[in-house]
């Protein structure tokens, strides 16, 4: 099974037999046929599974899965934070998560509240945890680029500090002085200066 994040649903698809009838009237005894599937499962809620055949719909609903289990990678996928290493959870509500269709952090930060009743007492305080721990992997992933960023931006400013100092050396070498000159407006001339 595979969490599909933008729609918030577990994802597997598989080969299944299916009675063909009119090949079973034809043959006089019962023929099956094997047909793709798909199974659908709404964290939380474990009674609402969709398992029908995998008609051209959900292969377009789920392109890369479908492109997975064509290829014959139909082991488990799932993206994100597991609950396993995630310590403000023990092993039994692991279990018990796992039961009701939540297998990682981000998706018990998702979950309804509907969906927290449904798994029991305690959900909601654990899905507040869920969305910190969250928000708080996500915020240092963000420090990270900001870091990166900042080190770039300091680098780049070295660069130009080194380059100015070069080019006032350069002109200080060529015996040119800078203009001295005072702020303020220009002096007066004499009247029988002209300028």
């Amino acid at each position: 099974m595979e969490y599909v994040e933008s729609q918030k649903v577990f994802v597997e698809f598989r080969m299944d037999s299916v009675p063909s009838q009119y090949q079973s009237e034809a043959a006089g005894h019962p023929v099956f046929v094997e047909k793709p599937f798909i199974v659908i499962t709404i964290p939380g809620q474990p009674n609402t599974v969709i398992d029908t055949v995998a008609d051209v719909e959900y292969q377009r609903r789920f392109p890369e899965q479908w492109a997975r289990f064509k290829a014959g990678n139909v082991s488990e996928v799932v993206n994100g934070w597991r609950l396993e290493s995630w310590p403000a959870v023990n092993t039994a509500q692991v279990k018990t998560l796992k039961h009701m269709g939540i297998h990682t952090v981000e998706m018990l930060a998702d979950m309804s509240d509907a969906a927290c009743q449904n798994v029991g007492m305690g959900t909601m305080e654990l899905r507040t945890k869920a969305k910190a721990a969250a928000a708080a992997a996500a915020g240092g992933a963000q420090a990270e680029q900001y870091a990166a960023e900042n080190k770039r931006l300091r680098d780049e400013m070295d660069a130009l500090r080194t380059q100015v100092a070069t080019m006032v050396a350069s002109q200080g070498a060529a015996g040119e002085a800078p203009a001295s000159r005072r702020p303020g407006r220009p002096a007066r001339q004499a009247e029988g200066q002209e300028a």
